[in-house]
């Protein structure tokens, strides 16, 4: 992993573009009961067979009683664990919708704080081209005292 962690990454929200394998994986995460209760169905299921093929009656009969209650085990796990699961999605999206009013809010904070910035900066160039424009009007008014103290000077020679 060469990226940073954001917060606005969503582990599961990205499941559709995950590869089968990788799904099998993140779901077996989810629910750890689940594959580990298949598991044992599925071996209660050969040792019945085996069991079967040899004439074991009574082991096959043992075997397949045990599927059976592991086959209920399983989907209760399945059951209990959708529901947990599920809330946890539940309270993820909640958390998902935080964060993205947060991040709305901020977005507006920052946009009045750029156009505050804005203001500012044309108020600044407002108050420049006015200072420019004393500044003009000063040095014309200079201009005429110099011309007419010049006028002085030389009626006075």
């Amino acid at each position: 992993m060469s990226r940073l962690p954001s917060s606005f990454d969503v582990e599961d929200a990205d499941v559709e573009e995950m590869t089968f394998p990788q799904k099998i994986a993140f779901h077996c995460k989810q629910q750890p009961l689940v594959p580990i209760g298949a598991l044992l169905t599925t071996g209660a299921v050969v040792l019945a067979a085996q069991n079967m093929r040899i004439g074991n009656r009574k082991k096959t009969q043992f075997y397949f009683r045990w599927r059976v209650g592991l086959q209920a085990a399983t989907l209760a796990a399945l059951v209990a664990g959708s529901f947990i699961y599920g809330k946890d999605k539940y309270d993820q999206k909640k958390k998902e919708d935080q964060m993205k009013e947060k991040a709305k809010l901020r977005e507006q904070l920052w946009i009045k704080e750029l156009e505050r910035r804005d203001n500012e900066a044309q108020e600044r160039k407002k108050k420049a081209e006015l200072a420019r424009m004393k500044t003009k009007e000063n040095e014309a008014a200079i201009a005429k005292l110099e011309q007419e103290l010049k006028e002085l000077e030389s009626k006075t020679k």
